[in-house]
């Protein structure tokens, strides 16, 4: 499939296919995802309270956070693995932020920003900008999102590559 983009003269210029790692380290679409997480689930914003958070299994949660419910939200970065190896590690990620609690959720908050003073409940309440009779029961429900590399290049403008 050809794509296309509009140049700022009007014009239609062609996109050619470029492998993703060889524009983009998973570091950085990492840092862009925690930059941006309006854009990582569907049904809204997220608040990232961790990046790299240590597993019980020895394993690194790219990005852990909370949504509008305080339900967790575990976000794993994939490139150059099968989709057995992706799964079976989500799935161990989930397991692990399934058992947190909310002080161990807001010890990562803390961690992650440097403040020990931090109070999970009423930075998320600020976050959302949630009234005080909006009660929050926080990781009733866990959700995965896995961003990975699909089957097809991603594209870059000619001009620029």
């Amino acid at each position: 499939m050809r794509v296309f983009g509009i140049q700022s003269d009007g014009k239609f210029s062609e996109y050619i296919r470029t492998p993703f790692q060889v524009d983009h380290e998973e570091a950085i679409l990492e840092e862009w995802l925690e930059s941006n997480p309006d854009g990582i689930v569907e049904d809204g914003r997220i608040l990232i309270i961790g990046r790299q958070v240590v597993t019980n299994f020895g394993g690194f949660i790219d990005l852990l956070g909370v949504d509008r419910h305080g339900d967790v939200v575990v976000v794993e970065l994939k490139r150059d693995r099968t989709p057995r190896d992706t799964i079976a590690q989500s799935l161990e990620y989930v397991s692990f932020a399934e058992r947190l609690d909310t002080a161990q959720l807001e010890g990562v908050l803390r961690s992650y920003l440097n403040d020990e003073s931090l109070s999970l409940a009423e930075h998320h309440r600020e976050y959302f900008e949630l009234g005080l009779e909006e009660a929050i029961a926080f990781n009733k429900d866990q959700r995965i999102v896995i961003v990975g590399q699909p089957k097809f290049d991603t594209f870059a403008d000619a001009k620029h590559v």
